[in-house]
Order: structure tokens, then C-alpha cells, then sequence
């Protein structure tokens, strides 16, 4: 059979083409955080093209990193640019910037078609910009920045030569044309991307990183990337602000997270009942217990103001403990819930109700009985239930509570 004729005989199928798939979003929107985003799109949108940082102060543990990616989903459906970012990058070691560029160019900026050889300049000048020992600081920010520079180079000359003395403050100038060149160049590429329109950067994560990179991320965002139609958006802790501790750490406590930022955001607590039970949904539970369970520990985590982390820690916790137990009913939901909770929030006086009952009970009732909600009578009902348990070691109750939890 001739060539020709075989290749007629073989049938070539259409390669299908796939649509991307349609990003939703707040499709999971458990805690009705929507609501915010339509009211701080309406703030964001009225900055004018002017390179600006906002801060989204929020709790600890209670979903900015949900918000800030869904935000963003929000964002693009309405034909904005945005993009989400976590500082947290063990790429970025002791150099933020770097890593953060990299992102920029690699990840945000290469859906708009921007040239490879722009992209290697840019690494380029990042290299002359960071690969200098006691050139690290950005110069352009301050005159105690540039004395501070000299300092270390006059140390140096202990060492070393006045040669290696004047070959640093030669690098010094350098820096500091490649700086500007920087910009220039940053803002040229910027401004064929937005087209008029603002980017938004979410930076999450920051909380997590050590102090020295806190401020140095901030520095370098705030006197490296100020190009106009830059809009940073950074999540920060209000309760457990390391973001703050960082910045009077490193800088002194006349400095605060307003010297870098323009203006903040707030995102309050919501409530948690609608979250927890579609946490709940898909967790085998006894069939007569599941609602007092579920509602026992959602009654709980409000009273004690649980974050969500922490409920979901719980969840997963009850989840494992009843794993192959659905079938058996507890003897007391109830309780079971608020172990479960204690245990998570307070192993010493978990632990401590098994050999010194009676000292447990005070330390629960002097740490938790002003939070418990509805008062005396949820109280005193959580207080019998506790007594009957772990008054009396070897009790039915007491061993079958032992047998569930671990």
C-alpha cells in the first residue's frame, strides 16, 4: 500500500477546544463577606490613578485570605486588573522586592502580552539592585537611609582598604541611577497594561513574615513601586498585628502602619452559624445527637468567640473522634461540644480535669462562665454535666467520654 493511500485511510479528529472555566465568585461566601466588597469597591474606585496602599485590617483567623481572593475573582469579572499575592514566599528569603517583581512580571503581567526581553531587563536591574552586602537599604527613601549606608561602608575601612571604601560609594551612585532608571521603565510598562485603569495588588500573609521583612516589603513597596495606578492592598491582623509590632520594632514607636499607608479598610467578625453547619455537612453524625451537637457547639463557639480557624480545628476534631462512632449515640452532646472546644483552647485545664477535678471546674468557671451566653442557666446546665462526668473517675459517663476523645 502506497504512502499517499495510507495517509488517506487515517482520520484525523478535531482537537476540541476547551473554554476556560468561569471563575464565580463568592460561590462559598459562608459569612456574607460580599457585602463589604461591593461597599470598598466603591472607595477603591474613586482613587485617581494615583499610586496609593490601603490596609485591610481584619481578625486574626477569621477568613482575609477568603476575601481577599474572592475579591479579586469579583474584581476581574468587572474587567479590572487585580491580583492576589502572599508575602509569605520562602522564594523571597531576605529580599522582598525581588520575589515580589518576579511575581509581578511572571504571574500578573504576562496575561497582557508583556515582551520577554522587558521582563529580562527588569531581572537584570533587580540583580544590580540587590546583589550589593551593605548597599541593601533603599537609598532613595531618606537622608538617615544614606548616612546609614556610609556608616557601614566606613566600617568596612577597618578591614579593608580605602580602595573597597570609595568602589562602594561608586556602587552607591550606581544604585541609585538604576533606581530611577527603574521606575521610568516600571511605570512605562504599567501604563501600557491599565490602560487608564488602576491595578490592584491584595498582599496577604504579611502578619506571618519576621519583622525585618515586614519592613522592608513595605519600604520597598511604598519608595521602590510608587508608580501611578499602582493601588496595594495589604491584610493585616487587628488583634495580632506582628505587622505593627514589626514596624515600631525595627523603626521605633513614633512609627506606625499609617506611616505607609493612605488610608484602611475594615473587615468585622460575622456570624458564624451558617459557616459552622455547612462545615458540619459533610461529617457522619449520630443520628439523634447530630442537632444537639451541632447546635451545643455552635452555642459555644459564639460564646467564647471562636475564629474560624479554630472552629474548623474543632469540626475536623469531631470528625475524627466520631469517625467510627455513628452508629452509637453520646451520652452527652452537650458536653462533648464543649470539651471539644476546651481542648482546643485550653489543654491544661482539659488535661487538669482528669486528675484534679474540683480545681478545673474553678478555673473553667472563673475563665469561661461570664462568657457563656444566656447566663446563669446555660451555666449551671454545662456545670451539672461537667460534675456528673469527672466527679467520679471510673463513672459510665466519664469512661465513655474518655473512650470518644483523644
Amino acid at each position: 500500500m502506497c504512502l499517499k493511500k495510507l495517509i488517506s485511510l487515517i482520520t484525523f479528529k478535531k482537537k476540541k477546544i476547551v473554554p476556560p472555566l468561569k471563575v464565580v465568585a463568592w460561590e462559598n461566601d459562608h459569612l456574607n463577606y460580599k457585602q463589604f466588597s461591593g461597599k470598598f469597591n466603591t472607595i477603591i474606585k474613586t482613587i485617581d490613578q494615583s499610586f496609593t496602599i490601603i490596609s485591610l485590617e481584619g481578625y486574626d483567623g477569621w477568613g482575609k485570605t477568603f476575601f481577599l481572593k474572592e475579591w479579586v475573582k469579583e474584581l476581574k469579572q468587572q474587567n479590572e486588573i487585580a491580583a492576589y499575592y502572599s508575602a509569605w514566599d520562602i522564594n523571597a528569603l531576605d529580599q522582598p522586592l525581588p520575589s515580589f517583581l518576579n511575581f509581578l512580571f511572571e504571574d500578573l503581567f504576562v496575561s497582557y502580552k508583556v515582551k520577554r526581553s522587558v521582563i529580562q531587563q527588569f531581572k537584570n536591574i533587580n540583580q544590580e539592585l540587590f546583589s550589593l552586602n551593605t548597599l541593601g537599604k533603599l537609598i532613595s527613601k531618606s537622608p538617615l537611609a544614606m548616612l546609614s549606608v556610609f556608616l557601614d561602608a566606613a566600617k568596612e575601612a577597618d578591614k579593608k582598604d580605602i580602595g573597597f571604601v570609595l568602589s562602594e560609594l561608586s556602587l552607591l551612585q550606581r544604585r541609585k541611577e538604576s533606581t530611577r532608571d527603574f521606575k521610568t521603565q516600571l511605570a512605562d510598562v504599567v501604563n501600557k497594561i491599565r490602560k487608564d485603569k488602576n491595578i490592584y495588588i491584595m498582599v496577604d500573609n504579611l502578619d506571618v513574615c519576621h519583622p525585618k521583612f515586614v519592613v522592608d516589603f513595605l519600604e520597598s513597596i511604598k519608595y521602590m513601586l510608587d508608580v501611578e495606578g499602582l493601588v496595594f492592598i495589604i491584610s493585616v491582623s487587628k488583634d495580632k498585628s506582628n505587622v505593627q509590632r514589626a514596624i515600631s520594632t525595627i523603626l521605633g514607636p513614633n512609627f506606625d502602619l499609617k506611616s505607609f499607608t493612605d488610608l484602611s479598610l475594615h473587615l468585622p467578625k460575622q456570624p458564624i452559624e451558617k459557616f459552622t453547619k455547612e462545615l458540619f455537612e459533610n461529617i457522619k453524625l449520630p443520628k439523634k445527637s447530630k442537632n444537639l451537637i451541632v447546635d451545643s457547639f455552635i452555642f459555644y463557639a459564639e460564646s467564647l468567640s471562636l475564629s474560624l480557624k479554630t472552629i474548623e480545628y474543632c469540626v475536623k476534631k469531631i470528625k475524627l473522634c466520631l469517625l467510627n462512632r455513628t452508629r452509637e449515640e453520646l451520652p452527652d452532646p452537650n458536653l462533648f461540644s464543649f470539651l471539644v472546644i476546651l481542648q482546643s483552647i485550653n489543654i491544661d485545664i482539659y488535661e487538669e480535669l482528669g486528675f484534679s477535678y474540683q480545681r478545673a471546674l474553678e478555673k473553667i468557671e472563673n475563665e469561661y462562665k461570664s462568657l457563656v451566653l444566656n447566663g446563669q442557666e446555660e451555666w449551671e446546665k454545662l456545670k451539672t454535666s461537667l460534675e456528673t462526668a469527672f466527679a467520679e473517675r471510673e463513672s459510665k459517663i466519664n469512661k465513655a467520654i474518655k473512650d470518644i476523645l483523644f
